[in-house]
């Protein structure tokens, strides 16, 4: 009897031959259409839409318009919550159209990468080129801060230095991206890459892994959980990157955090599911051993689908009533997750939340009513070409 990784397996692996727009999943919404249809609409939306001039994915379009939100548009949101996100930032707009853009863009990045492996298109690599040259124009522009500063590039590139905002949300995509981009990285992207990593190790080691959150809460790795993606990445690439394996030592301060993830069911969050897998999968590839990384990838995982349906859909949370299109940021593990643990099956499901959410009017973000959620969409997208390349 044929498995559902068989299925997903054999399917896949004809789509990849086809390297084409091959009509071999019929969606569940809407009828008729096909994954890679809706993989076609969803990058022109994302090159379209959502990536500006200087090549960062812009966050949270207004959903009628399309476009980044107008003050006038802002007044009918909540305050509290701009407030609490933006502080008194004369521009809020600005702040909310560049709140996730170095997530999205890390993701749009490297789902280019894997399309480009997948199809040889010069587009794809010109695409991932041109994300890895954005977030390493905003690291530089952190520079003037502090080496390894990493601003939330809020209004953009051109204003990225004045940000005083930084999160281990955005670090951990870029790192995950700039990490897949290294290998086939010019001698002089390469040097650049190299500096960040080392330089963003030492900028959380002099800060004993803190910093503060939106002026109100003081993140570490005890506290959010999540933060370990970047944080025991980071380290072991500054290690790897240098040549100075006293880096890895101080994988040790943050053994108690590790040890703690293991029963934190707010870990079931996507967005943590999502930066904790790719942040340790980048650890694991780069040597680290820890036998808690591969095990923790497995629990996260069975915690994260505790709200996903078997047909797909995916819930805010286990009370099923908030519906969301972040499925997507488990889909895009999936192939991780198998990989290390083949009898999860993690890929059946994620073809399930892909076929589930095939339009952008459904990636919806359900804090901010009106709002695309632009990381349902990248990661959507790196859930599509990483599938693809299951089983290779």
């Amino acid at each position: 009897m044929h498995t559902r990784r068989y299925f997903i397996q054999g399917s896949l692996s004809m789509l990849a031959a086809a390297a084409g727009p091959s009509r071999l999943y019929a969606a569940a919404r809407p009828a008729g259409a096909s994954l890679a249809d809706a993989e076609l609409k969803l990058r022109e939306f994302v090159t379209q839409r959502m990536m500006d001039g200087d090549g960062l994915c812009r966050s949270m379009l207004h959903a009628e318009t399309l476009r980044p939100w107008t003050e006038q548009q802002l007044t009918k949101l909540d305050p509290r919550l701009l407030t609490d996100m933006f502080q008194n930032s004369p521009d809020k707009s600005g702040c909310l159209a560049y709140e996730n853009a170095l997530m999205a863009t890390g993701e749009f990045t490297q789902s280019q990468m894997v399309r480009h492996r997948v199809t040889g298109e010069t587009s794809a690599l010109e695409l991932a080129q041109r994300g890895v040259r954005a977030m390493l124009a905003v690291a530089e522009e952190g520079r003037n801060y502090m080496p390894g500063y990493l601003p939330k590039p809020f209004g953009g590139l051109a204003r990225a230095r004045y940000s005083h905002e930084l999160s281990p949300d955005q670090y951990t995509k870029v790192v995950a991206a700039l990490h897949a981009w290294r290998p086939q990285a010019s001698a002089k992207e390469r040097a650049a890459i190299d500096r960040f990593f080392v330089e963003a190790a030492d900028f959380f080691i002099a800060r004993k892994f803190r910093h503060a959150f939106r002026h109100r809460t003081i993140v570490t790795a005890d506290t959010h959980h999540h933060s370990l993606g970047l944080f025991v990445s980071i380290v072991v690439l500054a290690a790897n990157v240098s040549g100075k394996a006293s880096y890895r030592a101080h994988l040790k301060e943050l053994s108690r955090a590790l040890d703690d993830s293991a029963t934190d069911e707010k870990l079931a969050n996507f967005n943590m599911t999502s930066l904790l897998i790719d942040g340790f999968d980048v650890a694991i590839k780069e040597g680290c051993d820890d036998p808690r990384l591969p095990e923790l990838i497995k629990s996260i995982w069975i915690r994260a689908i505790k709200n996903v349906d078997p047909d797909g859909t995916s819930y805010a949370g286990e009370d099923r009533r908030i519906v969301t299109p972040e499925g997507t940021r488990a889909a895009a593990c999936a192939p991780i997750v198998e990989k290390l643990h083949p009898a999860t099956q993690a890929t059946a499901l994620a073809a399930k939340i892909l076929q589930r959410y095939t339009q952008v009017q459904q990636m919806l973000h359900y804090r901010i009513p009106g709002a695309i959620f632009e990381v349902s969409i990248t990661s959507w997208l790196l859930a599509y070409w990483r599938l693809l390349t299951w089983g290779k």
